[in-house]
Parts: C-alpha cells; sequence; structure tokens
C-alpha cells in the first residue's frame, strides 16, 4: 500500500510504532531486487505500512504468530539511490521513518576475492592489540576488561588491528581474517563473539560501523584482503529475539535443552537415521547460544541479507562459514548462495570439521557428489593436514607413520574437486597451539612452516605463530594469549624486531622468507605437485608450472642425510643450481645433495 503525504495527519509529537528497522539502510542496483524489511514494534502487525513514493512498491508482507513483528517485502528494481519515507500507520497514529538507498561502489558485484595465490592470517581481536583503551568497559555492556582471567575481556579492538596492519603485510600474509564483531553482551565469555545479540552492531567495546569499514580501507591501502566470519548456525543469549522472539519456530526447539550430538559424519553417512542427522543440525551447539533455524524462510531472508550489508558497507572480499554442517547442509548451500548471488567472484572457506579427506571434499563445491549436493562452497579447511602436522615429525619413521603420513594424505587429493583450494593450517583459534604440539622445539616449528606455506592449497596463519606465541594444551583459552605489545602496559612489544627474543625472530624471519617468496611464486599458488615416497625418513615433493619448479625436501632424522637425486630424473633437476629459499644458499644438484637434521629445504630451482 503507498500513502499520500498529503493524506496524513502530522502529529506535533509522532508516536513510536516501531522501535526495529532492519537492515539500517540499503542499496540500489543489487542483484536481488527484494528487499525484507523487518518491523519490530508493540503489536507493529496490526499497522498498515507504505512508502511515501510511488517508485517504491511493497510486494507482500508477512506476519507471524508474534503481534510485533512485521516483515515487510520491497520491489526495489529501479529504485535510485536516495532517502525514502516508510510511513507506519495505527488508526490516527503514524510514524515516519527516512529509510536510504544508497549507491553502490563501481564494481562492486565483481569484487576480486581471496584465492590459492593468498596466505590468510587469523585473529581474534579482543586478542591481538588494543587500539583504544577509551573502550574497553562501556556503560551498559556486563563484561569489562580483565586481562587476568583467559575467560573475559582483555581490549583488543578494531582499532588495534588498524594499528599492526603493517605488521601482518611485512610478514608476508594477503589476507586478514577476524573473528566476529557483532555486538555480544553477553555475561561470559562474549569475548570471542560467535554469539551474537545484534547482528546490526559493531561491539562497542570493539569499535563502531565506521572503524569496520576504516579497516576495510586500510587493509586495502595495505594490500591485504578482508574476509568476514560468518556464523549461520546459533546467535547468542544476549541476542534482543530472546526477550520477543520474531516467531515460534525461529530457534530450534526442545523440551529441554539438548545439545548437537556434533557427529558432521551423519551427513555423508549413507546409512544415516533421520533421528542422529536431526539431533546434529538442530540440537545447540552450546547453552548460550540458541540454534537459528535457518528454515523459516523469514530468519533465512534475514540472516542473509545481514552478511551482505556488512559486505557491502565494508567492501569486504571474502567469507569464512563457522559451523556449516551443523545447519541442515542444504539449507546451509542455498544461504551460501544467496549471498553469492550479488557476490558472484566472492569465494568462500567453509570450517568443516570432518577427519578424512572424503568428508571434507564432499563439502567442496564442484565435487560431483552421487547425491547431488553442492555446498557452494569453492574452499574448505584441511582439517586432516592439521592432525598430520601434529604427529609426523614426533614419531619413529615406520611402514605408517613418520614422513608418510603426508605422502598418504596428498595421494588422496583426487577426492577434490580443486586441491589449490584447499585451506591449510597448523592451528587456530580452536585447536592447540602449534607451539604447544611442538613442544617448543624450533626445529620441528620450522618444519611444520616450511611445508604448510609449500604445499598444494593456501596457508592460514594464527596470530602470534610469527613468534612462535606459546599456549596452554587442551584449554580453549588457552589457545587465544594476547599478543605481546599489544597493550600499552605491556613489558615489551614483539611487533618490533628491537623486543623481539631471539626465537621469536628467528621465527618471524624464517615464516616471513616462505611467504615471501610464496607471494612471488606461481608455481606455489597454483601450480602441480608431484610427491615421491618417503624412504628413511626423507619425504620429497614439487610444485612446478610451465614456468619454474620448486622442490621440497624434508628430512624427519635427528641426523643429517645425504639425499640421492636419482630418482627424481624426471623432474629434470639433475646439473642445475637452486637457492634455498630461507637461507639463500646456493646448492649444486648433482648426484646428492647434504639435508641437515630435522630440516626441510624448500629449493628454488634456476
Amino acid at each position: 500500500m503507498v500513502f499520500s503525504l498529503s493524506a496524513l495527519v502530522v502529529f506535533a509529537k509522532a508516536p513510536v510504532l516501531v522501535d526495529r528497522v532492519e537492515p539500517l539502510s540499503w542499496w540500489s542496483g543489487m542483484a536481488n531486487t527484494e528487499l525484507q524489511l523487518m518491523l519490530h514494534g508493540s503489536n507493529v502487525a496490526q499497522c498498515e505500512v507504505g512508502f511515501a513514493a510511488d517508485a517504491i512498491v511493497i510486494s507482500r508482507i508477512e506476519k507471524t504468530d508474534n503481534p510485533n513483528f512485521l516483515f515487510v517485502y520491497v520491489n526495489t528494481a529501479g529504485v535510485t539511490a536516495g532517502k525514502y519515507q516508510l510511513i507506519i500507520k495505527n488508526g490516527c497514529k503514524k510514524q515516519v521513518v527516512n529509510y536510504e538507498f544508497k549507491p553502490r561502489r563501481d564494481g562492486s558485484a565483481d569484487r576480486a576475492s581471496f584465492t590459492s595465490a593468498d596466505a590468510i592470517y587469523l585473529l581474534m581481536p579482543d586478542r591481538f592489540a588494543n587500539g583504544n583503551p577509551a573502550n574497553d568497559n562501556v556503560k551498559g555492556y556486563v563484561q569489562t576488561v580483565n586481562r587476568n582471567d583467559l575467560g573475559a575481556r582483555h581490549g583488543g579492538d578494531i582499532q588495534g588491528i588498524i594499528n599492526h596492519l603493517p605488521h601482518i603485510a611485512e610478514l608476508g600474509c594477503t589476507a586478514v581474517w577476524p573473528t566476529p564483531f557483532f555486538d555480544n553482551n553477553d555475561s561470559n565469555y562474549s569475548y570471542h563473539h560467535y554469539a551474537c545479540g545484534d547482528y546490526y552492531k559493531i561491539d562497542p567495546r570493539l569499535g563502531t560501523a565506521d572503524d569496520y569499514r576504516r579497516l576495510s580501507d586500510e587493509c586495502h591501502k595495505h594490500q591485504l584482503k578482508l574476509l568476514i566470519d560468518v556464523v549461520p548456525n546459533h546467535c547468542g543469549a544476549a541476542h534482543w529475539w530472546n526477550h520477543d522472539v520474531p516467531a515460534k519456530d525461529w530457534f530450534n526447539r526442545w523440551d529441554s535443552y539438548t545439545g548437537s550430538n556434533y557427529r558432521m559424519t551423519a551427513w555423508t553417512d549413507p546409512h544415516a537415521s533421520e533421528f542422529d542427522r536431526t539431533r546434529l543440525a538442530k540440537g545447540w551447539f552450546a547453552p548460550n547460544m540458541p540454534d537459528l533455524n535457518l528454515e523459516n524462510p523469514l530468519l533465512f531472508d534475514y540472516l542473509s541479507q545481514v552478511y551482505i550489508y556488512w559486505i557491502e558497507l565494508a567492501n569486504i572480499d571474502g567469507m569464512r562459514v563457522d559451523t556449516y554442517p551443523y545447519n541442515n547442509i542444504r539449507t546451509a548451500a542455498r544461504f551460501i548462495q544467496r549471498i553469492r548471488d550479488e557476490y558472484q567472484q566472492m569465494n568462500v572457506v567453509g570450517e568443516c570439521w570432518v577427519k578424512i579427506p572424503a568428508e571434507i571434499a564432499y563439502y567442496q563445491s564442484g565435487n560431483n557428489n552421487k547425491d547431488g549436493f553442492d555446498s557452494h562452497l569453492q574452499s574448505v579447511m584441511d582439517f586432516v593436514l592439521k592432525d598430520v602436522f601434529e604427529t609426523a615429525f614426533t614419531e619413529s619413521e615406520s611402514w605408517d607413520k613418520g614422513m608418510i603420513r603426508f605422502y598418504n594424505h596428498y595421494a588422496q587429493d583426487f577426492v577434490y574437486a580443486n586441491p589449490n583450494l584447499v585451506m591449510n593450517f597448523l592451528d587456530n583459534h580452536d585447536i592447540n597451539r602449534y607451539a604447544t604440539v611442538a613442544k617448543g622445539d624450533i626445529s620441528i616449528y620450522k618444519m611444520a612452516l616450511a611445508m604448510l606455506c609449500t604445499t598444494r592449497g593456501y596457508p592460514q596463519i594464527y596470530y602470534g605463530t610469527e613468534i612462535m606465541l606459546d599456549g596452554v594444551a587442551g584449554n580453549y583459552e588457552g589457545h587465544r594469549f594476547d599478543f605481546p605489545g599489544g597493550w600499552a602496559t605491556d613489558t615489551r612489544n614483539a611487533f618490533q624486531v628491537s623486543q623481539r627474543t631471539e626465537t621469536e625472530q628467528e621465527i618471524f624471519t624464517y615464516l616471513k622468507a616462505l611467504l615471501d617468496f610464496r607471494k612471488q611464486s606461481p608455481a606455489l599458488q597454483t601450480g602441480r605437485m608431484k610427491q615421491f615416497i618417503p624412504y628413511d625418513g626423507l619425504y620429497v615433493y614439487f610444485r612446478y608450472d610451465d614456468h619454474k619448479t620448486v622442490m621440497v625436501v624434508a628430512n624427519n632424522n635427528k641426523e643429517d642425510k645425504q639425499l640421492d637425486l636419482a630418482r627424481f630424473d624426471e623432474m629434470q633437476i639433475q646439473g642445475k643450481k637452486a637457492i634455498e629459499v630461507t637461507t639463500r644458499q646456493s646448492i649444486e644438484l648433482n648426484k646428492t645433495i647434504l639435508v641437515p637434521a630435522k630440516t626441510v629445504l624448500v629449493l628454488d630451482i634456476q
């Protein structure tokens, strides 16, 4: 319905019929011309709603069993940028809301995304750096800063990230993945922000929407791409919906608290029961994380618009999706595709924490699964390789242990639609830090970094990995130590070379050499991989294209070894010279080469 302004009585003091209209604003020229506006207010379902301008047509209005919500669908085809009056009327009362359609950036729909050429730096804003101490404690927010408590907030924020983007760029990373920024006023563990309290609000203890836009702009100035962490499975106990639920089926409800069975294999198991799949998808991830029912079409539209809003607002370059298989995966696939319909070049990496390559590959788009399922995730995270990194360097070589674990793992790459778009990692915010896994052994740590940066796929580096930041094994918060120097009161600043320990500088220099080389090496970014069966604790693989060959040699022994090069004749390397990437040492490839104990040589063949 469209109202004429002249026909409406204007009151001196306008009543408040709605207290929320979401999204907060939108853009003209979007691919999807249907926009859902969620209106919230006391008995708003009784109101009439319309735009004063004939140019904006309401195509349909949806109500739920809660009269405090109204879902208004607007046809935006042909709408030009500008402010329009949304009029809400109940009898002789009316409220006018100025609703803005903004112009899109040039090329917004076709923006470039992250690729296999990138190295992604993962950080938790609260634990990375505190750039604005004035927002540490905010009136009305339960948790305040207490750095002595690993489960409390520590004060890191968006400004802290901005301040240290030069550090990330200097290291050689090319993209930044921060964990979520959305508002979370939970009474405990609010610092991780995976339990959203308001989808259209940046938590003020982290910053503002303007800060988020500025973060993106500053990333791009430093040639860094910015990813958004998407959480479609759950919100938080402190979300305002919990005080006024939009519909009875908005959340997945049980007679009493029922957690997920966490058995994601139920989706790929051809013999799985519906009971187990239902418990997996509709059970709650945690008691303080209400499980979202994305099969409710109103919620589906609302949440997909949330992420489109922030991607468009902040010019985001890519997406990481949290807990993907905890949703109904076919609904999750439609959800991701809905967002990608606006940004068709945008790549998405999904967290699918399963334990065999075939299961992981099931979730990579284009895999031609027998059941016809396509996740619409271009990239997946290699949790199995993470397990190999945890074990292979610390066990004695045998038929099925040691370096053969890497060989056997990569031998299963035939299951992937695109092995080069697999995200590799040693650790992240949910698992033990690799420094803890390696028990402080620098040789093992450097071996893992070398193989992480040179194998197929692309690397994800967890903040602090570049200085071998330690943790506490088996403790969630123990993976999430503060970066030393991110706070003005820290006794030293590991962002600065002069204040790093000798070990920290050794690791930083080593990783930087690897990432800088990878950034300049198409063979490592998109090249083919050829591996040779490990013998005697020596494992060799090549990354190569039509122009360049990189040879990687891992010696897992505690003593130096001579490597006979005769096995590798098909790679045509004998008689050539190579430069070891991390030491810049020149090596002649004649018959044999010496490989030091517990070392990986990365050889750029000239």
